[in-house]
């Protein structure tokens, strides 16, 4: 079961994530979940625990959903590499440092500590910085490759 009903998720999982590989069932949820209501009915009575039960469903499910979702959604995420990445540097197993960086800010959304407002301008300013880093890399290189071509005559 993985359906996200988070739009900046679903976002990042449609545009970033290869989520859709993640093996995950249907029973891994409702498996999860039985054990969290049988955790939070255990403080109560025997008598009282089916209506403290469907209490809790009532209260807490979707929070609870949208909590999986999100701790699914970043080990997907954390495993995965930028495709197009320019600072893999051959090691194709770890992630870069701007994919380490963005990483953190869906930790942070994850554990509801920024908006997805502010983590959606937290990321778009990550990438606008690694772009500037990149256009700038590139002048140099264009006048290293120059120097080395005036120096040659």
């Amino acid at each position: 079961m993985y359906i996200v009903d988070d739009p900046t998720l679903a976002l990042i999982a449609r545009f970033v994530g290869e989520t859709h590989d993640v093996n995950v069932s249907d029973a891994d949820f409702l498996f999860g979940q039985v054990a969290a209501i049988k955790r939070y009915v255990r403080q109560f009575p025997v008598a009282e625990r089916q209506s403290r039960a469907l209490q809790w469903i009532e209260t807490y499910a979707q929070d609870y959903r949208q909590q999986w979702q999100k701790r699914l959604a970043i080990q997907a995420l954390a495993q995965a590499r930028c495709p197009d990445c320019p600072l893999a540097g051959g090691d194709r197993s770890a992630p870069c440092a701007v994919h380490e960086r963005w990483l953190e800010l869906l930790r942070r959304y994850a554990a509801n500590e920024m908006s997805g407002q502010e983590y959606i301008e937290h990321a778009l300013e990550l990438l606008n910085a690694q772009k500037d880093r990149l256009k700038v890399s590139k002048i140099r290189c264009h006048l290293q490759c120059d120097e080395l071509t005036i120096g040659d005559d």
